[in-house]
C-alpha cells in the first residue's frame, strides 16, 4: 500500500503543471535610457512586456543621488507613470524601478537620462516614435459593451494555461482511479 502511495505521489508531482511567466521588465520608456531630452520633463513613464501590480514603483534620483519628489505614481498595466511636483532641471537623472509581475515575481533594473539646458533643441522624432509605439500597444486592447478592456494576448494566455492545468488533473486522476481500483480488487480476492 506504502508502494502505491508513494508511486500516486509521485506521479500527481511530476503531471503538476509548472507555470512559466513572463517576468516584468521595461521595454520602453520616455524618456529613454541614455537619452538627452531638451526639454522640461514633469512626467517619466516605463511601458513593461508583461502586466504589473499597483504595488509597483520607481524613484528618480539626480546627479548627486539626491531623490527627486515625485507627486504621483500612477500603475495601469503594462504603463508605470511618475507625475513630478516640478519640471527637472538641467542633469543627468537616475530611475529606479521594482515591479511586481502579475506572475509574482518580482524584478527590478535601472535606467538614465539627461535633460540639456532648454535652449538646445529637443528631436521631435523620438517624442513621436515613443507615442507611436504606446498606440500601437493600446490598439492591442479591444472595448467589449461594458468599456472594460479586455487584452486579447491575456485572454489566450488565460485559455491556453486552462488547459495546460486541467489535463494534467485528469491524466492524474484517471492513475489515481487505477491504483485504487487495483487496491480494491485485491482487497476483495
Amino acid at each position: 500500500m506504502k508502494k502505491v502511495v508513494l508511486i500516486f505521489l509521485l506521479i500527481f508531482l511530476l503531471l503538476l503543471p509548472i507555470q512559466v511567466g513572463a517576468h516584468s521588465y521595461v521595454t520602453e520608456s520616455y524618456p529613454e535610457d541614455q537619452e538627452e531630452i531638451a526639454e522640461p520633463i514633469k512626467e517619466i513613464e516605463l511601458v513593461f512586456n508583461a502586466g504589473i501590480e499597483s504595488v509597483s514603483t520607481a524613484s528618480v534620483f539626480n546627479e548627486e543621488g539626491q531623490e527627486v519628489e515625485i507627486a504621483n505614481i500612477n500603475v495601469e498595466s503594462p504603463f508605470l507613470t511618475l507625475s513630478l511636483n516640478d519640471p527637472l532641471a538641467p542633469g543627468t537623472y537616475l530611475v529606479e524601478w521594482r515591479a511586481l509581475g502579475e506572475d509574482t515575481h518580482q524584478t527590478e533594473g535601472e535606467f538614465s537620462f539627461e535633460v540639456l539646458p532648454f535652449e538646445q533643441a529637443a528631436p521631435e522624432e523620438e517624442v513621436e516614435e515613443f507615442n507611436e509605439s504606446v498606440d500601437e500597444i493600446n490598439q492591442e486592447n479591444i472595448v467589449n459593451e461594458d468599456n472594460t478592456e479586455i487584452a486579447i494576448d491575456q485572454q489566450e494566455e488565460v485559455e491556453s494555461s486552462l488547459g495546460r492545468m486541467l489535463w494534467p488533473l485528469i491524466i492524474t486522476g484517471v492513475i489515481a482511479l487505477i491504483f485504487v481500483g487495483r487496491f480494491i480488487i485485491k482487497r476483495m480476492f
